[in-house]
């Protein structure tokens, strides 16, 4: 008996491509839409997050579902309302400054090379225009990040729109998966992959934003500890780069150091600022994080370069910060299914652990 005749490599592998293709050109395309619904959708999320944690916490009698609604709503949108309070006196002025700010590092620059005794080497001097008008170029990278910040806030109608939209639609999900799946045992397994992507997301939102969150703080009471310019900006900053894996933590660290490099002239007081801000990401990073997150973010870091590079390409800075959100979700869906988590195995660091014997006999019934 003959083997059934395989069907051409381009059938196999041709679709997938188009369909990234497709979806990449769409997002390209759309961002100015999808960007907000992304961002409304993590809030979403946060919010449900929130109310989970809520409903957890018991003094006395539980509040009702609706009242931790209303708890978690009033949450974010304090925070929120704290965050752009502190961050809007902070960002005309520092777009002034940056150039500023980049002159300044550039005759740092010219003048360690001086006491090295390597400007009069071949090509040194263009080594080092290079360096500080294009890789380490404070201004560009200020002006882009307040232009980020200022479209968030231009966005926050949107945001709450679309948030406010999904926690309408919210209360009919059931309705709707009850009428799209009628055999119930299909019905029943549906419900418990659901349940486990859904508790898992929550997870990882709710533990990135709290972890985020205390980053930030830390960061915004250790520069202004040490009296560093804009420590509002560089905390909401620490905010959003924390969500970055490796380069977001260098950048939240090495930004303000040069700052404080530039702004003080001791030398000593700016690597006092060093040393207390990768003490404080070191154990946000390598303790707390970890501790609370558990294996969620379990992605090589290979997968999470390209990722950043593909997102940056696509959607900017706002790419950059959603990128890696979005591929972690991607990546816990994926893990769900028998038939697309060969491909979580591949987008993870050390591999997935089997799934659990419960899940497997579920999946033969």
């Amino acid at each position: 008996m003959t083997a059934p005749a395989r069907a051409p490599f381009f059938t196999r592998v041709g679709p997938p491509f188009i369909v990234v293709f497709l979806v990449m050109y769409t997002a390209k395309v759309a961002a100015p839409i999808l960007i907000p619904l992304v961002v409304a959708f993590f809030v979403w999320y946060l919010i449900n997050a929130l109310v989970r944690f809520i409903g957890m916490v018991r003094l006395g009698q539980r509040l009702p579902r609706f009242w931790r609604f209303v708890a978690a709503i009033a949450a974010i949108c304090g925070v929120m309302t704290l965050f752009y309070a502190l961050v809007s006196d902070n960002i005309g002025a520092l777009m002034e400054a940056a150039p500023r700010y980049q002159e300044s590092f550039t005759r740092i620059i010219t003048s360690v090379a001086k006491l090295l005794k390597l400007e009069n080497m071949p090509q040194t001097g263009e080594l080092l225009a290079d360096l500080s008008s294009n890789y380490v170029n404070i201004a560009k990278f200020i002006q882009g990040a307040a232009i980020f910040l200022t479209g968030m806030a231009r966005n926050t109608l949107f945001v709450v729109v679309y948030v406010g939209f999904l926690l309408y639609e919210q209360r009919y999900f059931e309705t709707k998966l009850r009428g799209m799946v009628t055999n119930k045992d299909t019905l029943r397994k549906v419900r418990e992959v659901m349940a486990a992507v859904d508790i898992k997301i929550q997870r990882y939102i709710g533990v990135k934003a709290f972890v985020s969150l205390v980053d930030s703080t830390l960061t915004f009471a250790i520069l202004t500890a040490f009296g560093v310019d804009f420590a509002a900006f560089w905390g909401a900053m620490a905010f959003f780069l924390h969500f970055i894996p490796y380069a977001g933590s260098f950048v939240a660290i090495f930004m303000p150091f040069l700052i404080a490099l530039i702004q003080f002239p001791d030398v000593g007081h700016a690597l006092m600022v060093l040393g207390v801000l990768c003490t404080s990401h070191a154990m946000l990073g390598h303790v707390l994080d970890p501790y609370l997150m558990g294996n969620n973010l379990n992605l090589s870091p290979i997968v999470i370069i390209s990722n950043l590079v593909m997102w940056g390409m696509i959607w900017g800075i706002p790419g950059m910060f959603l990128g890696i959100p979005i591929l972690a979700i991607v990546s816990i869906v994926l893990s769900q299914f028998d038939s697309t988590r060969a491909i979580a195995v591949l987008l993870s660091k050390t591999g997935l652990r089997p799934p659990s014997k419960r899940r497997l006999r579920l999946r033969k019934s």
